[in-house]
C-alpha cells in the first residue's frame, strides 16, 4: 500500500510539473474546481470554435464535460487549493479624511492616509477578499447610478417648468385659448376687409389707365 501510494503521489507530482508547462486555457491544461460534492480535476481536452467566450470544452475526472472561458479558468487557477504560486498582492486604499472646520478662521484641511491590506495567505482568505472586493465595486457601481438617475431627474424636471402654460391652471389656460380664437377671429376679419379695399382700389386704377390712354392716343372710349 505504501508503495502505491507513492507511486500514486509522484504520478501526481509528475502531472502537476508537466501543468507548469501548459499556458493555462491550452489543450492539456488541468484544473480544479469547487462543486458541491467537493474539489473536482478538470482537464482542456479542445477549443471548439463558438460565438461566445466559453470555447474551452473540459472534462472532469468523473466524466463530466462542461465549456468554459479563458477568463473562468483564469479565475480557477487562482483559487486552486494546490496551486503553490498564491497571487502577489500589494493593495493599498487610499482613504480621504477631511479635518474638521476651524471654528476660528473656517479654513478646511484635506488629509490623504494609506490604509494597508493584510495580504491574504489562505485559500479562504483570499476567497473572502475577491468577494469582498467585487461587493464594494457594486456598491460603488450602485452610487454611481443613483447619481446619474438623480441628475437626469432633475434635468427633466428642469425641461418641463420650462414649458409654456406649466406656471398656468386649467381655467387659465382654457381663458387664453378663447383670447387667441377671438384674436384670431378678428385679425381674419380685417384682412377681408383689406382685400375689399384693394379691390376697390384696383378697379378705380384700371378705370384711370383705360381713360388716360385713351386721350393719349385720341381715341374714343368704348
Amino acid at each position: 500500500n505504501q508503495v502505491m501510494a507513492k507511486k500514486n503521489n509522484n504520478n501526481q507530482d509528475s502531472n502537476n510539473s508537466n501543468n507548469d508547462n501548459i499556458e493555462i486555457g491550452n489543450v492539456g491544461y488541468e484544473f480544479q474546481k469547487l462543486f458541491d460534492a467537493g474539489w473536482f480535476t478538470g482537464k482542456v481536452t479542445e477549443i471548439i470554435p463558438v460565438g461566445n467566450s466559453k470555447d474551452r470544452r473540459c472534462v472532469y475526472n468523473d466524466g463530466d464535460v462542461e465549456d468554459l472561458s479563458l477568463e473562468e479558468l483564469q479565475r480557477l487557477a487562482k483559487l486552486d487549493p494546490k496551486n503553490k504560486q498564491k497571487p502577489k498582492i500589494s493593495i493599498k486604499l487610499k482613504v480621504k479624511q477631511t479635518a474638521q472646520e476651524d471654528k476660528d478662521d473656517g479654513a478646511k484641511e484635506d488629509s490623504t492616509t494609506s490604509k494597508k491590506i493584510r495580504i491574504p495567505l489562505t485559500q479562504e482568505e483570499y476567497t473572502k477578499f475577491l468577494i469582498d472586493s467585487e461587493h464594494q465595486r457594486d456598491i460603488q457601481t450602485t452610487q454611481h447610478l443613483a447619481q446619474q438617475i438623480l441628475q437626469k431627474s432633475a434635468e427633466v424636471d428642469n425641461l418641463v417648468a420650462r414649458l409654456p402654460g406649466m406656471d398656468r391652471t386649467r381655467d387659465m389656460q382654457m381663458k387664453r385659448i378663447e383670447e387667441l380664437l377671438e384674436r384670431n377671429q378678428q385679425v381674419a376679419k380685417e384682412l377681408d376687409e383689406a382685400h375689399i379695399v384693394a379691390k376697390k382700389k384696383l378697379e378705380e386704377v384700371r378705370k384711370v389707365l383705360g381713360e388716360t390712354t385713351c386721350l393719349a392716343l385720341g381715341v374714343e372710349e368704348e
